[in-house]
């Protein structure tokens, strides 16, 4: 399962929702999960392996 197809820093041309400057991703294939109760922080983090699993399935 490949989720995100790239990612590029955008200086302009945010195709009216991004904002110029930030990293943007293009996802392929998305769909929608049920929420997850668990502890978030900012930025990319490590989540537990069954976690994954779980989401995956």
């Amino acid at each position: 399962m490949k989720l995100i197809a790239n990612c590029e820093l955008r200086i302009a041309n945010c195709f009216g929702w991004g904002m110029p400057g930030q990293y943007h991703w293009k996802l392929e294939n998305p769909r929608e999960i049920r929420p997850i109760p668990y502890i978030g922080r900012l930025g990319i983090f490590e989540v537990p392996d069954d976690l994954v699993m779980e989401v995956a399935a």
